[in-house]
């Protein structure tokens, strides 16, 4: 029996150091320590020591035997309180160890013998060094990532679902909500609106947990002014939208700017003529835009500052001073072209000098020169009842409108140079017309002298020639009776000759009476004269139908019965004459010609065709007076037309001619 229980109590042992073993290989895979202290805190157990302390080393000492001086301090200072207090004690503890700073986190629990007295502390000791190393890491992480936020100009906030606040930079224009507000998870509303005391009912938040989607708005916030809003989904890895992330930008510059922009470029659209009409609109957005009481754009001129443009001046104010002593006045004839702001206006040399400043209590001038040719030859400026700084855009949308101003001078500039010239070209005008009528008149009286003087003894001659022909015929032999004919002949021609000239001489003075001409019927009517005149002759003449033209009949007429004439004239020893009239479009414009098969000419003298007097034939062969294709010059002149000729000697001639495509009229040019 006794061997009986002997087996038992062996076999219990057994088992229990099996299970310590296996306790104890579990816990030195475990990451924590585990130590037992009797009263006088050394070590009566230890499993899983600090590195580099087997626990051979570590059973029987105490702590000021193991660590540095402080450390132990610390270590025995938990453990006799818990031995005191009876009651255990859980605390994060840094431990210098093996050249190491180590963070424990560290549980003493009191030993309480059958007797019900504290025998000893136990422990266990978790390396909790990694998992610090970590947070600090996450934490300086989380400290950038705030510190980057908090540098960002804008609003920036995240949202869950019950529209809390979790967290935002609490900027960006929003600086009104309470510090009290900001400090815990409000609601955005609470934050925003807080006399609202509810959601808002269109919420962009809201849309995008319910769609998931981000969202871009624009509104106008009461306190802000005009804010752009983007809102973004957050998903967790079931794409779901777990938080919103807000961003909203204070865009009130930016919509000023653009307000400023669009009535910028409603003022250049809307500018006309009047060049003093654009510079007051100019001068009216300058004061509007910079919020000024008071806008000006002033010149010297006959040595006195005058106001060019104004907007918003006083009903009393002078528009028309001495200069001296005036600050426009003083921007004008500096060097410098900068834009120059002037404050506290009442204690500076002006309040004596410009009468201004005092009556109308001015306090900060800002004004920009305006400047042509490389000089200052105005100021445009704002003035202001307060102290005030422009902003960046104000100084810019000054210089944008000086700028124009300026080009507006130098149109100014450019069309009072044109009317000067204008007045002096008309009184150039009116003398030379005075001397062309006078010329005119010479002319007419010259032409009349003509008509008259010399007629008269053409007559004359006419006359006694005749007397002796029909008297003294009979008298006279062959070669008397033929000087007398060609004594008679000559005086004939010279009549001719007088009446052509009197023709060419008062082209340049006829009316001319615009209208739709049928040139291929007037061709046709024409041909049809010289056909009657030389009815023996056998000629083609081909006229293209349908050729209209705008221009004065009469001469017109005059112009085609001369190059017809022409073309009949020099096709007479042809054996099959061919006369042509059509019409061809060369780079666009209408060309009318008439073409013959006659004996044509050189090239080399075409230059003489239409000069007065000048002829290419010999007058015996073909007689004429030379002053038929000046004429047809002169008309198409008058039309501001113009005429060509091509020719080769034996071949032909060929005539072009142009007329202006304008729509007829009976106004007299």
């Amino acid at each position: 029996m006794k061997k009986h229980r002997e087996g038992i109590s062996r076999r219990r042992e057994d088992i229990r150091r099996e299970y310590e073993d296996y306790f104890r290989s579990t816990l030195k895979n475990a990451p924590l320590s585990l130590f037992h202290q009797d009263r006088d805190l050394r070590y009566t157990w230890i499993c899983n020591p600090l590195p580099g302390l087997p626990a051979s080393e570590v059973v029987g000492r105490t702590d000021a035997e193991l660590f540095d001086p402080a450390t132990a301090a610390e270590l025995t200072r938990i453990k006799l309180m818990v031995m005191i207090e009876g009651r255990g004690v859980r605390q994060e503890i840094q431990l210098h160890h093996d050249s190491d700073d180590l963070m424990l986190d560290l549980s003493i629990e009191p030993i309480i013998d059958p007797a019900g007295a504290i025998s000893g502390v136990a422990g266990v000791a978790i390396d909790i060094s990694a998992q610090k190393r970590i947070e600090k890491t996450l934490n300086k992480s989380e400290e950038l990532i705030h510190r980057i936020i908090e540098t960002i100009p804008d609003f920036l906030s995240v949202h869950d679902r019950d529209r809390r606040i979790l967290f935002s930079n609490w900027h960006g224009g929003y600086g009104y909500v309470s510090p009290d507000c900001r400090a815990g998870h409000p609601f955005c509303y609470e934050a925003f609106y807080p006399d609202q005391g509810a959601p808002c009912e269109v919420c962009h938040v809201l849309d995008v947990f319910r769609t998931g989607k981000p969202v871009f708005v624009e509104k106008r916030n009461p306190r802000i002014g005009y804010v752009e809003i983007h809102a973004y989904p957050l998903f967790d890895d079931e794409g779901r939208v777990v938080l919103v992330i807000e961003h909203i930008r204070d865009i009130t510059d930016r919509k000023r700017t653009e307000e400023r922009l669009s009535r910028l470029n409603e003022t250049f659209l809307a500018f006309g003529a009047d060049t003093q009409e654009n510079i007051n609109r100019l001068v009216a957005l300058c004061g509007e835009h910079l919020g000024a009481v008071c806008a000006l754009y002033s010149r010297v001129e006959d040595g006195m500052l005058c106001v060019v443009g104004g907007w918003n001046t006083p009903p009393d104010f002078v528009t028309r001073d001495k200069p001296e002593g005036h600050i426009c006045y003083d921007m004008i004839r500096s060097e410098a072209d900068t834009l120059r702001v002037v404050r506290n206006l009442p204690e500076t040399g002006y309040a004596g000098t410009d009468p201004n400043v005092l009556h109308y209590g001015l306090k900060t001038y800002v004004g920009k020169p305006v400047t042509f040719g490389g000089q200052n030859v105005g100021v445009l400026c704002v003035v202001y009842q307060e102290d005030h700084v422009p902003t960046e855009e104000d100084e810019k949308l000054l210089g944008i409108l000086a700028g124009a101003i300026g080009i507006e001078e130098k149109r100014w500039r450019a069309e009072e140079e044109i009317r000067r010239l204008n007045a002096d070209l008309e009184q150039r005008v009116a003398e030379r017309t005075a001397q062309l009528e006078a010329a005119n008149q010479e002319l007419e009286s010259f032409s009349y002298s003509v008509s008259h003087d010399l007629h008269t003894p053409l007559m004359i001659l006419e006359g006694f020639i005749r007397e002796l022909k029909d008297r003294y015929a009979d008298r006279l032999d062959d070669t008397g009776r033929y000087f007398l004919e060609r004594i008679r002949n000559a005086g004939q021609r010279m009549g001719q000759l007088i009446d052509a000239i009197l023709r060419l001489s008062s082209l340049p003075r006829s009316e001319i009476h615009r209208e739709t001409i049928d040139l291929s019927r007037m061709v046709t009517l024409i041909a049809a004269e010289l056909r009657q005149r030389e009815p023996e002759r056998r000629i083609d003449i081909i006229v293209e139908p349908g050729i209209l033209a705008v221009g004065d009949r009469r001469l017109i007429k005059i112009a085609l019965e001369n190059l017809m004439g022409n073309a009949w004239k020099y096709t007479g020893r042809q054996a099959r004459p061919i006369i042509e009239f059509g019409l061809k479009e060369t780079d666009g414009a209408k060309v009318y010609f008439i073409r013959d098969n006659g004996i044509g000419f050189s090239m080399e003298g075409a230059e003489r065709l239409f000069v007065p007097f000048q002829r290419l034939h010999d007058l015996e062969e073909f007689p004429g007076h030379g002053i038929g294709l000046a004429t047809v010059k002169r008309i198409l002149d008058r039309h501001s037309g113009s005429i060509w000729a091509q020719g080769e000697r034996g071949k032909g001639a060929a005539f072009f001619f142009t007329l202006p495509q304008s729509a007829p009229d009976t106004e007299s040019k």
